[in-house]
């Protein structure tokens, strides 16, 4: 009896053991590395290459026109740039003809006063050495002396106001200078001034020998009250104011000093017609460069 009570209850057991599912424990869940959801698609795409594509090879004219296109580049900037610096440079010129023409009208009154004053001086050595062979009174002849000696102590060389030439020079700015004829007509100019410098050099040692020999043989301290800037305006009756030093046209030593005065006269001859000639370029040479360069 007790297994047969034993047996159903056996059998109820396993019943509800299959109708019961196992438990199963769920899985921890494991880091996987995340992957790009997006698949590559190059099986069903064609590859269509670039006309610049590295393995793109170009064709002759390609190269040629590229060629071109930089050579017009260049070539249209240089262009540019030449023609801003040609500008510049043409502003440059006229300021330093504009200037240089200044300096030109100041050249020209100083070449008239300089002629003035040294054809005055030619009369006067003229005058002097004639009263050498005159045989007029000691008193008379120690009067003419001094007077023409003092009116031959004024000096008036001319000097050329090259400052504009001489900026142009060592600026470098002379080779701006385009214009036919005026870069000649400059450098022929500045030329006759070294001429005319030269030729005063010549004339001031003959007259610093006169007056080294006058002051060894005559005492000229009685002129010494004289004002230094009378010298050109002083008259013969002047001279009458103060005590002459005693002088004869009789002196030996006299000689040499009319000699270094002839050797003056002669070099100031050559002077003189180097100031006419000068002025005579001046007053070409403004009028020339002022139609040149439109000037005023």
């Amino acid at each position: 009896m007790d297994q047969q009570q034993n047996i159903p209850q056996e059998k109820k057991v396993e019943d509800e053991v299959k109708e019961k599912p196992p438990t199963q424990s769920k899985p921890e869940p494991q880091s996987q590395p995340q992957t790009s959801n997006i698949e590559p698609q190059t099986t069903n795409m064609e590859v269509h290459k670039h006309p610049h594509h590295v393995t793109h090879k170009k064709k002759w004219p390609e190269y040629l026109l590229e060629f071109l296109m930089l050579f017009l580049a260049v070539f249209l900037g240089f262009i540019a740039e030449n023609i801003r610096e040609n500008g510049i440079n043409r502003e440059i010129e006229k300021n330093n003809i504009k200037s240089f023409v200044k300096n030109l009208r100041e050249d020209s009154l100083h070449l008239t006063q300089s002629i003035d004053v040294n054809e005055k001086r030619f009369k006067y050595l003229d005058s002097l050495i004639y009263s050498k062979s005159t045989h007029a009174a000691e008193t008379v002849f120690q009067k003419q002396f001094i007077y023409f000696m003092l009116k031959l102590g004024y000096l008036d060389y001319f000097t050329s106001n090259g400052s504009t030439f001489k900026q142009m020079q060592s600026s470098g700015t002379l080779r701006l200078i385009n214009h036919a004829g005026v870069l000649d007509s400059i450098l022929n100019y500045e030329t006759a001034n070294e001429r005319i410098k030269r030729q005063e050099d010549i004339c001031s040692v003959w007259w610093n020998k006169a007056i080294e020999q006058v002051s060894s043989i005559v005492d000229l301290t009685p002129v010494a009250q004289l004002p230094p800037d009378a010298l050109w305006n002083i008259t013969q009756n002047d001279l009458d104011k103060i005590q002459l030093p005693e002088l004869s046209n009789n002196l030996a030593s006299l000689q040499s000093y009319f000699n270094w005065r002839i050797n003056e006269r002669i070099s100031l001859g050559y002077y003189i017609t180097d100031l006419r000639d000068q002025l005579s370029e001046v007053r070409m040479l403004i009028p020339f460069l002022q139609k040149e360069y439109h000037l005023r």
